[in-house]
């Protein structure tokens, strides 16, 4: 608890500009974290699953053609990379960047905080 009042005393010595800006920064993180389906695929990288069709078979539900455009966006937006390897058959891999892992690592804590959360309404 104690960080938690170390980074609200700091947020009160920011100037009004300063404090939108890392709202817009926070409005920027869950834009990201709303795109349906990147948290699944997120998961599914990270826990081993590197191959299109492994991903598609770990995130339940999801059509090829949006596990495809998903796939592109998240690699636009620097969360995994895009890997051809070349043999035969030609095969694509995916991996989660080090800024993917950042941002899982956000999701893990807004995971610890939701379940918290939820035993504390029931």
């Amino acid at each position: 608890m104690e960080h938690i009042d170390e980074i609200i005393s700091e947020m009160a010595t920011k100037d009004a500009k300063e404090l939108c800006r890392e709202v817009m920064s926070i409005n920027d993180t869950m834009d990201v974290l709303r795109s349906k389906w990147v948290v699944e695929i997120l998961s599914a990288i990270l826990y081993g699953s590197t191959r299109f069709k492994a991903i598609q078979a770990d995130v339940h539900g999801i059509s090829e053609k949006v596990l495809t455009e998903r796939l592109r966006q998240m690699a636009d937006d620097h969360l995994i990379e895009r890997t051809e390897c070349y043999g035969y058959p030609p095969r694509v891999e995916y991996r989660v960047t080090e800024h993917g892992k950042r941002l899982y690592s956000i999701i893990y804590r807004m995971t610890e905080w939701g379940m918290e959360h939820r035993r504390l309404m029931l």
